[in-house]
């Protein structure tokens, strides 16, 4: 396997070393002792414009010294021949049967922020971030095997030296999925193509997975914008997630199927994402709230909306006394498996009761949708989040996000 990277120092320093994330290395029995059936890694060469160069990797992060310090507007090109294995019980870097998915699995370039942002692995959220980027992908499979990924152009029928292109995203997947059924639907707006990959054990899911996402993309297009590629794939069988264009759902973090409704609401959310995560990107290790509860508000606008449901958009006053911390902290800083209490529950509240408070329903379309339109392919942070709300809802203060929000300056 041979990886290239091109990389421009768009900083106003210089740089002395690149620190990638290797995620792979994760799960290698090294790093997790406790896997039954671990990944294998193995990095056979590096070099940097053509010259071979020494590294270090630790866990996640691949370090490359750099002999001369790359200035500001100069651009660094990157070679890395390495392969792997997965592993059998990997955190979506992993086997499922005999397909294979690969989340996370090439050197991936950390954004910059006063010295690159490069967070230790935790095994809960998303701990790396990037920026958008374009990617061009090579790859050969076996006849038997079916690829699907976050380009638009996957061919279904021949995969053998298949040249996959995605352009700005802020990632790419990569699924390799072993004798897949394939069901396909299209959306009323803009007539996207979605398409639902299963295996034959959970088949009789396909279904109201597919009519599920296609019902989602239509309103959430008319609600916030057109989405923006022209197919949409779900991967039946996997941990729910999102990445570009393409999402896995079927189960949580204990691997334990889910009932129908909570498979629609996971279908649900991470159709949310493609918009609130693929289009307005945040830091999900510094800020998770952002994007996992603009999703949650985005669903519970869809499931209000649902004449099928009996749901109205409606909030309390007051949060958990025992949620005592805000929801934009790092996320190692919240109590191990409490996290989603607050990225998810507390964040949504505090949204929710903002939004009632200025509207209800309506007003939180009108302004999520103002939103997308002004940061699309833009990061946002806490801080820029708060000045777009204090301007879009003309408040005085910051009143409206105590309780909730860590609003220290930056």
């Amino acid at each position: 396997m041979e990886a290239k990277i091109d990389i421009t120092n768009i900083s106003e320093e210089k740089w002395d070393k690149l620190v990638l994330y290797f995620i792979p290395n994760i799960f290698t029995e090294e790093s997790s002792p406790s896997l039954d059936h671990p990944a294998s890694v193995n990095i056979k060469d590096i070099k940097l414009n053509g010259t071979t160069s020494n590294y270090s990797l630790e866990k996640d992060t691949l370090t490359l010294p750099l002999k001369t310090q790359l200035s500001p507007n100069h651009n660094v090109k990157v070679q890395i021949n390495y392969d792997f294995t997965l592993p059998s019980e990997g955190l979506r870097f992993t086997k499922v049967g005999e397909s294979l998915h690969l989340a996370q699995w090439y050197p991936m370039v950390p954004t910059y922020r006063n010295g690159w942002n490069k967070q230790e692995y935790q095994s809960r959220g998303e701990t790396y971030h990037t920026s958008f980027s374009d990617f061009q992908l090579d790859v050969e499979v076996p006849p038997s095997y079916t690829i699907v990924s976050s380009s638009e152009e996957d061919d279904l029928l021949n995969n053998q030296g298949t040249k996959i292109k995605v352009k700005n995203e802020k990632e790419i997947f990569l699924a390799l999925l072993k004798d897949t059924l394939v069901f396909e639907k299209t959306t009323t707006i803009n007539n996207v193509n979605v398409r639902v990959f299963s295996d034959k054990e959970r088949v009789d899911q396909v279904n109201e997975v597919l009519e599920t996402a296609v019902k989602a993309l239509d309103y959430f297009q008319k609600e916030f914008g057109s989405y923006s590629a022209k197919e949409f794939d779900v991967i039946l069988g996997g941990l729910g997630m999102e990445y570009p264009n393409v999402v896995t759902v079927g189960s949580i973090y204990n691997s334990k199927p889910l009932d129908s409704a909570a498979l629609r609401r996971m279908v649900v959310h991470e159709v949310a994402h493609q918009w609130f995560y693929g289009m307005v990107s945040n830091d999900p290790y510094n800020d998770a709230w952002l994007d996992e509860g603009l999703a949650e508000i985005a669903s519970l606008l869809y499931y209000v909306d649902d004449e099928e449901e009996a749901v109205t958009f409606d909030f309390g006053d007051q949060f958990r006394e025992e949620l005592s911390l805000p929801v934009n902290l790092p996320i190692n800083q919240y109590p191990s498996g409490n996290q989603s209490s607050y990225i998810y529950g507390k964040a949504s509240l505090g949204l929710g009761m903002l939004f009632k408070k200025y509207g209800g329903g309506e007003a939180a379309k009108n302004f999520l949708k103002t939103y997308v339109k002004e940061y699309k392919f833009k990061e946002i942070n806490t801080n820029e989040f708060v000045r777009f709300t204090n301007h879009y809802f003309n408040l005085e203060n910051n009143k409206d996000f105590e309780g909730w929000l860590d609003l220290n300056e930056e």
